[in-house]
């Protein structure tokens, strides 16, 4: 008998309701029948049941809802795929700021170490010695250095070679004539010109080396992103990205100057 057109959704539905009714039959038998005594057969069954959890759980979806996920789960993996991994290169670039910000403070650190003295070279009887093998360096501040040396007869070395060593220093023998004073000069306008052109060129090398690595980055987008949208969304991210680290390194330098 043929069924008129206006009946057919309703036979329509009574008979998916009618092979869901089985298919919940036979689900339930079959949890009945397993055994759940080992782990691995709880672990086995749980598998399956989630199979049979997920097919009924679609049953009782219309077609428009099934679509509507299928792209949702496109689109994720999609969205997962079109990114650039910027772990490798965050590394790099902290590790390059960090050497910046170490060699900025070098340029404009002008305290003088203990170890900075005891280096430098003395000639005596025509052999190097280390100012350290002659004499007993004593920082009192900042800008103001004593030197006892073991033998007296030293001193005129000593005097000598640290003038060597800076030209603007002027170092002398004490009143007593056991000791060498030396008064460290402040920074001449010349020095600290010097020092600025010093930061500033290693400020752009540095930018050049961040430039590099964005190269690295853009090349990345090009060969793994697909999709024209994708590429540019993710250049614009590169963008943003670099900008930040080359005002990280202009801050670094811009607070240095301001100090010396």
């Amino acid at each position: 008998m043929k069924i008129p057109r206006s009946y057919r959704p309703f036979y329509q539905s009574l008979y998916f309701t009618k092979w869901k009714f089985k298919f919940c039959s036979v689900y339930n038998f079959f949890i009945q029948q397993m055994d759940f005594g080992s782990k691995k057969q709880k672990e086995k069954i749980g598998k399956e049941t989630k199979k049979i959890r997920k097919i009924l759980k679609i049953s009782n979806m219309n077609n428009d809802e099934i679509e509507s996920i299928n792209l949702n789960e496109k689109q994720k993996i999609t969205i997962e795929k079109n990114k650039i991994d910027y772990k490798v290169y965050d590394f790099k670039l902290q590790e390059i700021i960090k050497n910046f910000e170490n060699k900025i403070k070098k340029i404009f650190d002008n305290s003088l170490s203990i170890e900075t003295f005891n280096n430098i070279s003395v000639i005596k009887d025509k052999k190097n010695f280390k100012l350290s093998d002659l004499a007993q360096v004593v920082i009192k501040s900042s800008s103001l250095i004593y030197f006892y040396p073991y033998m007296i007869n030293d001193i005129q070395k000593i005097i000598h070679n640290l003038k060597i060593k800076d030209n603007s220093w002027n170092p002398i023998a004490s009143n007593d004539n056991q000791s060498i004073l030396l008064q460290i000069p402040p920074l001449t306008n010349e020095a600290k010109l010097k020092k600025k052109k010093e930061a500033k060129d290693l400020l752009e090398k540095i930018k050049g080396d961040i430039r590099n690595i964005r190269h690295k980055i853009r090349d990345d987008i090009i060969k793994n992103i697909e999709g024209e949208e994708w590429k540019v969304v993710e250049k614009n991210k590169l963008d943003n990205y670099i900008k930040t680290k080359i005002k990280n390194i202009e801050n670094i330098y811009e607070n240095s100057i301001k100090n010396i």
